[in-house]
């Protein structure tokens, strides 16, 4: 499920897909889980729906000639 975290001094909001990657953002990147506001998103799925469309991304050789 998604959740959304919020940060308690400043109101940053980030979004996630799964709470184990929220908790791990807020350890690593927000000073601690103890500094942020847990919220689970209803209703939305865990991954997003990927379109049926192809995308054609340009890929560069990184090697010297």
């Amino acid at each position: 499920m998604a959740v959304k975290i919020t940060h308690l001094t400043n109101g940053q909001q980030v979004r996630f897909a799964n709470a184990d990657g929220a908790r791990r953002y807020a350890e690593i990147m927000g000073g601690g889980v103890d500094k942020w506001a847990f919220t689970d998103v209803p209703g939305e799925s865990e991954l997003p729906k990927m379109s049926a469309s192809v995308v054609n991304v340009p890929v560069w050789r990184m090697t010297s000639r």
